[in-house]
């Protein structure tokens, strides 16, 4: 039965790894600083653990989704996957510009 636990837990860690490089790819991190950026790619390019999930998990809080690029199913992947490991999931209010 803990076999089964370990390998669930190891397969949300590659999902979790998996929409986190998708995301890096199609900028949706693209307005961090520098340090942050090399923090998340120092994240995705060590041993997969569970505190490595979680943290990359809290970037995504961060993403913004509404570049040019990012792919809309990325931001309703990572809410599946963040209430799933029962984290609140990312609110995005779209701004609209009304004329005066």
């Amino acid at each position: 039965m803990l076999e089964g636990i370990s390998l669930k837990i190891l397969s949300m860690e590659k999902q979790v790894a998996g929409i986190t490089r998708n995301l890096l790819r199609s900028g949706a991190f693209s307005h961090l600083s520098d340090a942050e950026l090399a923090r998340l790619q120092w994240l995705l390019m060590g041993k997969l653990q569970n505190q490595s999930a979680n943290q990359l998990m809290q970037y995504w809080y961060c993403g913004n989704y509404f570049s040019q690029g990012v792919p809309q199913h990325l931001l309703h992947d990572c809410n599946l996957l963040l209430i799933h490991a029962g984290k609140p999931a990312i609110d995005v209010f779209i701004e609209e510009e009304f004329e005066a």
